[in-house]
């Protein structure tokens, strides 16, 4: 299962964890440059991998569990 672009663009913005103008460097740097939006949010520390894995989750509707801890 993967989460789409427009989707994870969308829940940043709803639940406003980045601002707009933010969100639309990073993509278009991201379509650019040919490279994963994603990875170009935690690249540039708009958002953290663990805050985007918790995004994608909730997305998902899958529970999130942060194995690192255990």
């Amino acid at each position: 299962m993967q989460v789409e672009d427009r989707q994870l663009k969308l829940f940043l913005l709803d639940f406003g964890l980045i601002e707009k103008e933010k969100l639309e460097k990073a993509y278009n740097e991201s379509v650019e440059k040919n490279k994963k939006f994603e990875d170009v949010l935690i690249k540039s520390k708009t958002i953290s991998k663990e805050d985007l894995d918790k995004l994608k989750a909730y997305i998902l509707g899958i529970p999130f569990v942060d194995l690192k801890n255990s």
